[in-house]
């Protein structure tokens, strides 16, 4: 006879770090009591009463729609599951790829806190981005009763376990909310991790080392199999990223050519391409410098007995070449350097001339 269960958090209900009772609601907005009744404490501040509003979320209600809206937004990683097949192309296909914070330290990486999932371990220059650590995350009765993973316990000689098919009704998915947990435990791992996440703002201040350390050591030894996909793979790089999007185009990218915009003003666009090019410029006026003085030493006086004039003229015809080449590309690369930027600006002038007036929803999450 088989009966079904929903599997239990990760950690038990005495580690957890968030002890708020929370009353579900059904989608009308009604509470939904399970066994002994319980009043919703709307106007009261006790800490130790039942909420009726995701933990340390309180415009967040705790249907299962809005709580799933809410996960999704927080926890969800589409650009880079879409990018999952191509992603060892550009990163090392290992979960468990993850430097502690005092070793991101050690790496001259500022640990920059983020709310966007997408930026998650991602690393730029001499920056790393985190998000903070959703409160709900440490709740025992959050993960009971909207991150379940349904199974049927079938009784049989070795007591096996088949996992059924979810509810209709929304619910997120349980290994993205793993994976990320999994992320804090490989960062933080030392009471410096912890001090650093403290200052980073990366979690609560008031949490203790001693009863964080028993809490997050529930999700040490959890494996790839048992989260997301994006979870498969560590800390990643935003320049490779943005090369992945060129590459795969996925469609929940913002921008065909960046996976984040590292950006929003083009003069630090051009200041990034001041070193390169003076190092190309530098270069490439040694090579015309040797040219010009192979062309002026006569023949003669070299010692070679097998160069003759024919041999010098289509040397001299392949020198013209070259510096008519480059001469025409540097005149290219100062144009560009004063047209992308006089483009852009004309661009963004405009766009505001067309939405003048007229305010877009779109736009809210897009200012520079």
């Amino acid at each position: 006879m088989a009966d079904s269960r929903p599997l239990l958090p990760p950690f038990s209900e005495l580690s957890a770090l968030c002890k708020q009772r929370l009353i579900p609601l059904q989608s009308h907005g009604q509470p939904s009591f399970r066994g002994k009744s319980r009043s919703p404490p709307d106007n009261n501040p006790d800490p130790d009463q039942p909420i009726t509003h995701v933990p340390g979320e309180p415009s967040t209600s705790l249907t299962q729609t809005a709580v799933c809206d809410f996960l999704t937004s927080e926890l969800s990683t589409r650009v880079l599951d879409e990018l999952y097949d191509g992603l060892w192309l550009v990163a090392r296909k290992c979960g468990k790829s993850i430097d502690p914070l005092h070793k991101q330290k050690v790496k001259a990486r500022e640990i920059v806190a983020n709310e966007d999932p997408h930026l998650h371990l991602v690393w730029h220059y001499n920056k790393i981005y985190v998000k903070p650590l959703p409160l709900c995350l440490l709740n025992y009765d959050f993960w009971t009763t909207y991150l379940p993973l349904q199974v049927d316990s079938t009784s049989s000689e070795k007591g096996t376990f088949a996992i059924r098919p979810l509810p209709p009704s929304p619910v997120f998915d349980r290994a993205a909310a793993v994976g990320f947990m999994r992320s804090y435990a490989l960062l933080v791992r030392h009471h410096v991790d912890f001090i650093l996440a403290r200052e980073s703002h990366l979690f609560p201040a008031k949490l203790d080392w001693v009863k964080w350390s028993e809490f997050i050591a529930h999700f040490q030894n959890i494996e790839d199999e048992d989260v997301a996909k994006r979870y498969h793979y560590g800390q990643l790089r935003l320049s490779r990223l943005n090369w992945a999007v060129r590459l795969f185009r996925p469609s929940s990218a913002t921008t065909w050519w960046f996976y984040e915009i590292p950006h929003w003003s083009t003069a630090m666009y051009v200041e990034r391409a001041v070193a390169p090019l003076l190092f190309g410029f530098a270069s490439l006026s040694l090579v015309l410098s040797s040219m010009q003085v192979l062309r002026s030493v006569p023949h003669e006086e070299l010692g070679f007995k097998h160069l003759d004039a024919s041999s010098l003229g289509d040397m001299r015809r392949a020198f013209w070449v070259f510096s008519a080449m480059i001469l025409l590309l540097s005149g290219l690369v100062w144009v560009l350097l004063f047209v992308i930027p006089f483009s852009v600006l004309i661009w963004q002038l405009a766009w505001g001339f067309r939405n003048r007036g007229k305010p877009k929803a779109k736009a809210l999450g897009q200012s520079g």
